[in-house]
């Protein structure tokens, strides 16, 4: 008689409740006004208490917090102002011992006009190697005085800012979808893509057991940066997604990389993707078997407050992602 086959464990992420932490302002410990890792460390068994599986930490990187720390100068350190590596070392270790798991924030689409590479953009002629890590583009018109297209940022306004040269001399444009203190990498060069899989790694090797991706429609970008059909800027995002902007077909491939990082750990390492999508089909899409695991849901926040609006949302939600 064969011996009886045990089933499969099911994944902590599929039952677990996932407390989000804003580090900034969750506890101050050293009396400066802001909170840091060593105030969540404290904390821990306070969260714990509360029957919660897991907490995501919004960023805690070296940033100049232009747009409350989602501009990265360095995605592979603690900014001082939250403490440091071994603070976070310790949190990890405490969390565990607690039976917590901790996700982590990562912001793949663009960086801080603070960031190392971007600085050595500013500082490179037009078509060098630093440049070609964002998205710069000469502009149009005689002398190049309107931006390359007519994409909006986000918070408002054109997507495009131009550089201004040493001398003075107004020259090309770079893309910012978000804040001009944001600039977007350019994901078509492979440098980009290999970096991010170094912050990835550098991440779950200290023992963090996933990432909630920040933009994660975002990253690819229309290789031709056509115009989108209009300038319209939806205050939630939904509504954006057919544009050349979000939701390009190559961001896919990067998801499919990163599945393959995560599944050479142990431990059921998540990926959780904010990705505003309408499209019902091209929403679950990113939860196919060999991509995220998890979504946001944001058909909820501009569905109409009551249960019955609700219960449609979440149905219609987990009807799309059985079907992928």
């Amino acid at each position: 008689m064969a011996p009886t086959e045990q089933p499969a464990q099911r994944p902590w992420w599929r039952d677990a409740v996932v407390y989000q932490v804003y580090v900034h302002s969750f506890a101050d410990t050293n009396g400066d006004g802001v909170g840091d890792l060593t105030g969540v460390r404290m904390h821990l068994p306070y969260l714990a208490s509360l029957g919660v599986d897991a907490l995501w930490l919004t960023p805690f990187y070296v940033s100049p917090m232009a747009d409350h720390g989602y501009d990265v100068a360095d995605p592979r350190d603690v900014d001082p102002l939250f403490g440091s590596l071994a603070d976070y070392d310790a949190l990890i270790a405490e969390a565990h011992a607690l039976g917590l798991r901790v996700v982590n924030d990562t912001v793949p689409n663009h960086t801080s006009d603070r960031h190392p590479w971007f600085v050595e953009a500013l500082a490179s002629p037009p078509g060098s190697t630093a440049r070609e890590r964002y998205v710069f583009r000469d502009g149009r018109g005689a002398n190049g005085d309107e931006p390359p297209n007519n994409w909006q940022s986000t918070f408002g306004g054109p997507a495009w800012r131009r550089v201004i040269g040493a001398d003075g001399t107004p020259e090309q444009w770079y893309l910012h979808l978000f804040a001009p203190e944001q600039p977007d990498l350019n994901w078509r060069n492979p440098e980009v893509g290999d970096d991010a899989e170094r912050t990835l790694r550098f991440w779950l090797d200290r023992g963090a057991d996933g990432f909630r991706i920040d933009v994660a429609h975002g990253l690819h970008k229309d290789p031709e940066l056509r115009d989108n059909p209009s300038t319209e800027v939806s205050t939630n995002l939904i509504g954006n997604e057919t544009r050349h902007t979000w939701d390009q077909p190559e961001v896919h491939d990067v998801y499919r990389r990163w599945r393959e990082v995560f599944d050479s750990y142990d431990g059921d390492r998540v990926a959780i993707g904010e990705v505003w999508v309408g499209d019902p089909e091209r929403w679950a899409a990113y939860v196919r078997p060999d991509e995220l695991h998890l979504l946001f849901t944001f058909s909820l926040t501009i569905a109409p407050w009551s249960a019955t609006a609700w219960r449609t949302a979440v149905a219609d939600a987990l009807t799309s992602v059985a079907a992928v």
